[in-house]
């Protein structure tokens, strides 16, 4: 069985070695201080060789990366030969997450707020057994929404539309909205647009994924029906589910009775 790893931790003499792939934290005043994530990006190859992941049975990398609680992560598997498939696992194996084509076109992304500190697998895979070069790529997840949040009321609809100088933090073209939820109320958000296949996401105050949609609004529009459990700003990224689609849109987002 072989296995590439992101991160080895060497226990010696009670210090641990980084190596590649995350940023150990320094001691200070006798306590760990976790240094920022630096990100990773790893290209490989999958090919007949490789062990079969046990869920698809297909090829498979597995990767190790050290994770650091409550921080929110993006995991990206991107190929142009294959339909890329992520799963991430804790250090036990037990899986958390996984993910086909979030990533766009067929490329895999998993969103992940850790629930723990410490090593998290990484298993890259593919969906339909083909074989291929790929790119993983793993940061932090750092969420930057509008200077005031705007409120909701009966309802808000935003005219947007999507240039090529829109980048997002997924690397996607896209626009932010940030808005005001009460708790316990139930909202619809729409996205519908003539000429790109919408997607939505939202995010809350911390930056944590909490919903996202693709083709639920029929056609290629997109809806996200969310139940706020807190009061707060959450954050709407609209884009769309190819990386590099630009045109007009319209966003509607209201309670729903």
């Amino acid at each position: 069985m072989r296995f590439t790893t992101l991160a080895i931790v060497v226990l010696a003499s009670l210090i641990l070695v980084p190596q590649a792939g995350y940023s150990q934290g320094k001691k200070k005043a006798g306590k760990d201080k976790e240094a920022a994530f630096k990100p990773v990006e790893i290209n490989g190859v999958l090919d007949d060789k490789d062990v079969n992941d046990p869920k698809l049975n297909h090829p498979s990398k597995k990767f190790t990366v050290k994770l650091v609680k409550d921080k929110t992560y993006v995991i990206d598997m991107i190929s142009e030969d294959f339909d890329a498939y992520l799963r991430l696992l804790d250090k036990g194996g037990a899986q958390l997450a996984e993910d086909d084509d979030s990533g766009g076109n067929q490329d895999a992304r998993i969103f992940y707020t850790a629930k723990e500190t410490g090593d998290h697998q990484i298993v890259a895979t593919t969906f339909d057994g083909g074989l291929g070069k790929f790119t993983l790529k793993v940061a932090e997840f750092n969420l930057k929404g509008e200077a005031k949040a705007r409120d909701i009321g009966d309802g808000i609809e935003i005219k947007g539309q999507i240039a090529n100088t829109d980048k997002s933090v997924l690397n996607k073209l896209g626009k932010i909205y940030s808005v005001n939820l009460k708790a316990g109320q139930t909202y619809t958000i729409d996205m519908a647009s003539g000429t790109i296949d919408s997607y939505l996401y939202l995010f809350d105050s911390k930056g944590n994924k909490v919903a996202e949609d693709d083709d639920s609004g029929g056609n290629q529009d997109a809806r996200i029906v969310f139940r706020a459990e807190a009061d707060g700003v959450y954050h709407i990224l609209a884009t769309s589910f190819e990386n590099d689609e630009t045109g007009e849109f319209s966003l509607n987002i209201r309670k729903k009775e």
